[in-house]
């Protein structure tokens, strides 16, 4: 299914939909609200009627969308996660100097971003770590999981476990416990400053990374500037019976309606997705075709050039095509 989100969401996602199609893959698209429509529509950014509709299709992709910061009204993104327990968000960090991306492996759903808060007294505000030993045991699985069906050697844990010694320290013991049921994949585990700061330095010392829900959301984005821009990082949110792709950035509000916006984070969302679908020949080729448009230097504003988002899905759409035509029938 397709939800289009707000600010430049419907063009990234059009510009998606356009690459999927060039596959060749007949695919039958359900629209579906979220985000400032929906709220209009239905006075909820994330309606019942499409929570029911993704967990109906089993896969989506979708837009980015807006939430103001302070105030009282939640994301849509945070519902659709805790609702459908899309508990893995998967965000593959393409660096043109690497062989290939560096996997950020990140629970979903619990952590700070349970958004948990209240406010006991005027003038203070707390918030609760939530870390539960299931949340803990079946990320870092996942992350081992996906390392093995990639061939990976290493897994790093990123945390924080030396001042928060109970949450951080149960994801922390979670992964030396998984760990042993994959004895040919090396753990390694690293403190959250260090990690960030060698994912600038070294991003080559990393192969899978997995980490808590805020600490991954930072990396991400650190592994995103490392790579060139937000504009460049697709990613998953996975559950067992759910897959919801989308881009990493936000809805860019700024940039609406110009036609300049990277599309290659949500066509890269939609690679995933298809290769997580099943089609990794389909999937495989759009994130190829992904990679060579960058290697071209097809650069949008994000990236210091002036290619349109329609140039930039343009080139991304003869490649696809073209790999496919060359792969074996």
């Amino acid at each position: 299914m397709l939800i289009a989100g707000d600010g430049v969401g419907p063009e990234i996602t059009a510009a998606a939909v356009r690459v999927v199609e060039a596959t060749g893959l007949d695919v039958e698209w359900v629209e579906a609200d979220a985000g400032e429509t929906a709220l209009a529509k239905h006075g909820d950014v994330a309606p019942d009627c499409t929570l029911d509709l993704i967990r109906e299709t089993g896969l989506a992709l979708k837009g980015p969308f807006f939430t103001p910061s302070g105030g009282n009204r939640r994301s849509p993104n945070q519902r659709i996660r805790r609702e459908l327990d899309l508990y893995a968000c998967v965000r593959p960090i393409d660096i043109l100097s690497l062989p290939r991306p560096v996997l950020l492996v990140r629970e979903n759903v619990e952590d700070m971003y349970a958004a948990v808060e209240w406010s006991p007294a005027p003038g203070v505000a707390e918030g609760l770590k939530i870390a539960t030993w299931h949340g803990c045991t079946r990320i870092v699985r996942h992350a081992f999981e996906r390392a093995a069906a990639e061939s990976r050697s290493r897994v790093t844990l990123v945390h924080k476990a030396n001042n928060l010694k109970l949450t951080e320290g149960m994801l922390l013991d979670a992964a030396r416990e998984v760990a042993e049921e994959f004895p040919h994949i090396h753990l390694e585990d690293l403190i959250v400053d260090t990690a960030a700061a060698q994912l600038v330095l070294e991003p080559d010392s990393f192969d899978v990374i997995v980490t808590s829900n805020t600490f991954g959301d930072i990396l991400s984005s650190v592994g995103a500037a490392v790579a060139g821009s937000l504009g460049l990082v697709g990613s998953l949110n996975r559950g067992d019976d759910v897959i919801v792709a989308e881009a990493s950035h936000g809805h860019a509000g700024n940039l609406t309606g110009q036609g300049r916006v990277n599309p290659l984070a949500m066509i890269s969302a939609a690679g995933l997705l298809l290769c997580d679908a099943g089609r990794t020949d389909l999937g495989g080729a759009v994130l190829r075709a992904v990679r060579e448009s960058r290697e071209r230097e097809i650069q949008t504003l994000d990236l210091g050039g002036e290619a349109s988002t329609e140039q930039v899905t343009d080139a991304v759409v003869r490649s696809v095509r073209d790999i496919v035509t060359r792969q074996p029938a």
